[in-house]
């Protein structure tokens, strides 16, 4: 019967010593992926906001689009939203409304020579402020125009 029993508890050991250092090493690379990109994820949502909370105000339509500009920058101030994002705002007249566009482009070192780029593409539009933050319209043709 002792045999059996040490027979059950060999089989049972649990993890070696490299399984271990694997996992320590996988939760290493991923939390080292998380404190890189999170801050740009997080700049986004408040993009989004930033947005959502211009389309909230009444007086959109009549704003310029210098106003539009300054409105954005407060509340990026306010959130600490710095760089590509506050660069990236384009407002584009139309004859229906205007488009507020925040398009850009981050590169983040990860590991060494390892990057990682992450787009994000953040739209309003006045006539339609309910749809915010998902592009409607590619602006491209618009900036091809010029």
């Amino acid at each position: 019967m002792n045999n059996q029993y040490d027979s059950s508890l060999h089989q049972q050991r649990g993890m070696s010593y490299w399984g271990l250092l694997l996992v320590i090493a996988m939760g290493g690379f991923v939390l080292t992926c998380i404190s890189k990109m999170a801050p740009a994820y997080m700049d986004a949502r408040y993009v989004s906001e930033g947005l959502k909370s211009l389309g909230d105000n009444p007086n959109l339509e009549t704003m310029t689009a210098g106003q539009i500009k300054k409105e954005l920058d407060r509340f990026f101030i306010v959130n600490n939203v710095r760089g590509e994002p506050t660069k990236s705002v384009k407002v584009v007249r139309g004859t229906k409304g205007s488009v507020v566009s925040i398009n850009y482009e981050l590169r983040q070192p990860l590991i060494y020579n390892v990057d990682v780029v992450m787009k994000f593409n953040k739209q309003l539009d006045t006539a339609k402020p309910e749809l915010c933050c998902d592009p409607l319209i590619d602006l491209e043709q618009f900036r091809k125009r010029d």
